[in-house]
């Protein structure tokens, strides 16, 4: 799976919760800041993580929320995880 594939996941996922706004999702880019960019809370970034594992079958077991502030960071992580 590339990077474009993972990004195209990750905004599926950001459509899932409540309150999401479809036109800061599609415009959202490996650069864009999970909590200032895309509105992220620590409940909604807990949400995604644990949707991500399941979608991606990855683990978060040795990572805290703290350490993703783009999606790119998110995106590098499943890459190197997955």
């Amino acid at each position: 799976m590339n990077r474009e594939e993972i990004l195209s996941g990750l905004k599926d996922i950001l459509r899932t919760i409540e309150g999401h706004d479809d036109k800061v999702i599609d415009a959202a880019t490996e650069a864009s800041n999970l909590k200032s960019d895309l509105g992220l809370n620590s409940i909604g970034m807990l949400y995604i993580m644990i949707t991500i594992e399941e979608k991606f079958e990855i683990s978060f077991a040795d990572s805290h929320i703290e350490d993703f502030k783009t999606l790119g960071d998110v995106i590098s992580y499943i890459e190197e995880n997955a």
